[in-house]
């Protein structure tokens, strides 16, 4: 009880002295002008996940743009192979729907889906009890099935897993790379990217040529058959090139390293708060406070320019959109590797 009488006053003191941390905000010096939407959406997006986007009613929204496919009532898209397109509900229950919308697989889980992933007849799955699955789903059968540390929380952004050749690699929500061997159904290697019980998941995962790139909320992690780098910083989001990598912090920086996560340059946009990516010949960043600031890979200039609204709800971005509640607008600009 000692410890309550002292956190009172404390508390009270942070109360009537008006402590709380207040969130600044990011102010331009400068606009480059004012973007307008191109067009609207049927209706509003309500989830978001890396590859995709679920509109209110149940369309979805690929890095091709809004499909005419309709997922139920109560599911959120969770990733696409082939015209077949995967969503998952609350009540623990997984559907693969074709381009007609019918729906030719269901499954029920123990725990919630946490992320998903599909290529061909094989179904890779991250639980939010971060147990994960593999599973031929011409047979139903359970190919590999691995259940991992308890976690406590987790970071909304979570990495799908993702199909090589013949590996697949999990992205577990206690921030590993489970390297499966698709031949025998096997785990091949562990990597640990930065393992904690609480928000350390894995946010991004993607490959390259023979480089992996994975991040948690904290840590970077490069990897080739021949060696592994780390950069520690508080991550937002990544983007991976042919032989660099962006790296966007919460602090409101963009760090541009070689392969191996060696600092070449950074820039700082002060109180900035990064929410979406649109990149190309230029890099375009979405700001939490309505603004785009657009960058050359080099981060030698940039520009910023006026969004028609804050960012207050999900966004989606594809190679050349910006996806926002009910409306978009498009860049003329395509990405490149």
């Amino acid at each position: 009880m000692k410890y309550i009488k002292y956190l009172l006053p404390v508390i009270a003191l942070l109360v009537l002295s008006g402590c709380g941390t207040k969130r600044q905000n990011f102010e331009p010096t400068s606009l480059s002008g004012e973007i307008e939407y191109d067009g609207s959406l049927p209706s509003s997006i309500v989830d978001v996940v890396r590859s995709g986007a679920t509109l209110e009613n149940g369309q979805i929204i690929t890095k091709d743009g809004l499909l005419n496919v309709k997922i139920p009532e109560g599911y959120t898209f969770q990733g696409s192979n082939n015209e077949k397109y995967i969503a998952t509900s609350q009540c623990s229950n997984l559907i693969i729907i074709d381009k007609n919308s019918k729906t030719i697989y269901k499954r029920k889980f123990d725990s919630v889906v946490a992320s998903a992933s599909l290529k061909g007849d094989m179904l890779a799955i991250v639980l939010g009890n971060n147990s994960v699955f593999l599973i031929d789903v011409k047979t139903d059968k359970i190919l590999y099935k691995k259940s991992g540390d308890k976690v406590y929380a987790h970071d909304s952004k979570i990495a799908a897993p993702y199909f090589l050749t013949s590996l697949l690699i999990f992205p577990t929500l206690d921030g590993k790379l489970l390297i499966i061997d698709l031949k025998k159904n096997n785990l091949l290697r562990a990597i640990v990217v930065k393992s904690e019980k609480f928000f350390s998941n894995v946010i991004y995962l993607d490959v390259i040529g023979d480089r992996l790139v994975a991040a948690t909320k904290k840590r970077v992690v490069s990897i080739n058959p021949k060696s592994m780098a780390f950069l520690d910083e508080d991550v937002k989001d990544v983007i991976i090139l042919d032989n660099r990598v962006l790296i966007f912090t919460k602090d409101g920086r963009v760090i541009l390293t070689d392969a191996d996560l060696k600092v070449l340059k950074s820039k700082k946009f002060k109180f900035a708060s990064f929410v979406g990516t649109i990149y190309g010949k230029f890099v375009y960043i979405i700001e939490r406070g309505g603004y785009m600031i657009a960058t050359d890979l080099n981060l030698i200039s940039s520009n910023v320019y006026e969004l028609p609204d804050d960012i207050d709800s999900f966004v989606f971005t594809t190679n050349d959109k910006l996806f926002y509640k009910d409306k978009y607008f498009k860049l003329g600009k395509t990405r490149e590797k």
